[in-house]
């Protein structure tokens, strides 16, 4: 399945960044016994996605291009991926879940019988059983994009055909399996995915009760009051709008009422979605999220278009300035709970900033599609336009047994105000991720004019006065870091270099002020479009006073974005 000349690292890897997530699924001679039974003899209804399907993409698989990241697998066009080693097990796990099927169909009559093809070869050679393209998350997404392109995957192939046998196998291991699984978010896909199959297959109404009493429960664990998702994930805010459209839908067409919990909840989280989206229609980089594909979001958001605008959401802890098409978004939340933070960031207090949506400053994010190596890197503060304390994240690392994973706890004392007056808005925020270790407290104060062409910062480490001095006066190192966006260029400004040019693909341009004399450009990397792009960030380093406060200049930095074009 993988190249043997990188087999032992890639192995090394895998395990290390997806811990019991990443590990085969196990199953005795008992178990594989219950997986057997009868297959339908026809599928009566099918879920209708709303995910986007790229028909360049689909070409390309037609070709035998298959992209994945930064990783590519070339083949004879009529050849299966699945007969080959595949570049890393990240690529082969990407590839069994079907994800890429959306994309053939949107080719056309020759991208439909192509998948057709690919669906009959993937169950000759793993329809049964395999332990590692039979993990849940894996056949949970894989089972629903089946599915989804039911009406031209699936249909002519009868009860006793081996693609609707391995159908019903896969199905009844989730049915087994996801009471089980540690990770929650999985679970929640696996239980869309058995609701639509209950439609799909007349279970009955005792099935699809159960299922709805189940699905309520976890909603209701998972979307928080703001309607974000209690990872504080947006891309997750995405996938779960989308997924109960599809649900919805699925009720709609069998002449059933809306679940009232769904009924309830969807107007919620397409709130929160229209809040979070940017104006060039995607995502912010946080806590796992890329950019988002800009079609599903335009497609979540399209029957909610009156639903109300906020500034700020207060659980999921996002704050927003926006004056005259520029727009600062400040992470202001903790870490989520454990299980839901294996992919959560250490970004406390970053922000993002775009112009008429383009974007300017913003963090080095993450994709399924990139390799864990890369997106476990970028989760540590310093991947975030943000201040860190040198070799220290805001929030401590901490192992989640459950998952045999990392998720970050804190920070503690997170606050953020926003205040308003005449033509100046301006957040007031902090955090205590360093109070413990080297006694700082962080406070980041964030100023946008009215006409939008200026936001002014400043950036302090202060001793709380209740903490009294400490007789360590050992400096401590600190970084400022803005992190800027693959499509913008730097450029120094002559002659004394103090200013930084930032000239957006539109030609519009931003000058970076300073008068703090420790300023660098250095490289640093993008993972939020699906593969790892190399860009710039701006650097101001210093060392604080571990008894200073606002007054010392060593412990505070100010900086201003000035629109100058």
């Amino acid at each position: 399945m993988v190249d043997s000349s990188s087999a032992e690292r890639d192995l090394s890897e895998w395990r290390h960044f997806l811990g019991r997530l990443g590990e085969d699924a196990r199953a005795t001679s008992v178990y594989k016994m219950k997986l057997s039974g009868p297959a339908p003899h026809k599928l009566s209804l099918y879920p209708q996605s709303l995910r986007y399907g790229d028909p360049a993409i689909g070409e390309d698989i037609l070709a035998g291009v298959w992209h994945i990241g930064q990783s590519e697998l070339k083949l004879a066009p009529d050849a299966s991926p699945w007969s080959v080693p595949n570049p890393s097990r990240h690529f082969a796990d990407r590839l069994h879940r079907f994800e890429w099927m959306r994309h053939l169909m949107a080719v056309g009559p020759k991208g439909h019988r192509r998948a057709r093809e690919l669906l009959t070869d993937w169950v000759a050679h793993f329809g049964k059983w395999n332990g590692f393209v039979w993990r849940l998350p894996v056949t949970t997404e894989r089972v629903w994009n089946w599915l989804v392109a039911g009406p031209i995957l699936l249909e002519n192939h009868g009860a006793d055909s081996e693609v609707m046998n391995s159908l019903m196998r896969q199905m009844r291991h989730l049915q087994h399996s996801t009471g089980e699984y540690p990770e929650p978010i999985a679970v929640l896909k696996s239980l869309f995915t058995q609701l639509a199959m209950a439609f799909a297959a007349d279970e009955g109404e005792r099935r699809i009760a159960s299922l709805e009493a189940q699905l309520e429960f976890t909603l209701n664990d998972q979307i928080l009051a703001d309607g974000g998702h209690i990872s504080r994930n947006p891309e997750m805010v995405l996938n779960v709008l989308l997924d109960l459209q599809t649900i919805d839908d699925l009720y709609l067409r069998t002449g059933r009422p809306t679940l009232s919990f769904v009924a309830k909840m969807m107007p919620r989280i397409a709130g929160m979605l229209k809040f979070l989206r940017l104006s060039d229609g995607g995502l912010p980089i946080m806590n796992g999220s890329s950019e988002g594909n800009r079609e599903d979001i335009k497609n979540a958001l399209y029957p909610y278009s009156d639903t109300r605008a906020f500034s700020f959401a207060t659980k999921t802890g996002i704050h927003k300035l926006e004056a005259e098409g520029t727009r600062m978004t400040l992470d202001a939340g903790h870490a989520p709970p454990g299980e839901f933070g294996t992919g959560a960031h250490a970004g406390c207090l970053a922000l993002e900033l775009e112009d008429q949506g383009e974007r300017i400053i913003t963090n080095c994010g993450s994709h399924v599609d990139v390799p864990p190596v890369w997106s476990g890197a970028t989760r540590r503060t310093s991947g975030h336009s943000t201040l860190a304390v040198t070799g220290f994240d805001a929030s401590q690392f901490v192992p989640v047994r459950s998952m045999g994973l990392q998720a970050p706890v804190g920070p503690t004392g997170v606050s953020a105000k926003r205040m308003e007056e005449k033509d100046t808005i301006w957040i007031d925020s902090q955090h205590s991720g360093w109070k413990d270790t080297h006694g700082l407290v962080y406070r980041r104060r964030l100023y946008m004019d009215g006409d939008g062409r200026r936001l002014t910062g400043e950036d302090t480490l202060f001793r709380p006065l209740s903490a009294g001095l400490t007789e360590d006066t050992e400096a401590i190192p600190y970084d400022i870091r803005f992190h800027m966006h693959p499509s913008v260029t730097l450029r120094p400004e002559e002659p004394d270099g103090h200013h930084i040019r930032i000239i957006l693909p539109s030609g519009a341009a931003w000058v970076f002020k300073t008068k703090h004399e420790r300023k660098s450009i250095e490289r640093t990397v993008y993972l939020a479009r699906g593969k790892v792009e190399k860009s710039w960030q701006l650097v101001l380093s210093g060392d604080a006073d571990p008894n200073g406060d606002a007054s010392n200049p060593a412990n505070i930095v100010q900086w201003a974005f000035v629109k100058v074009v």
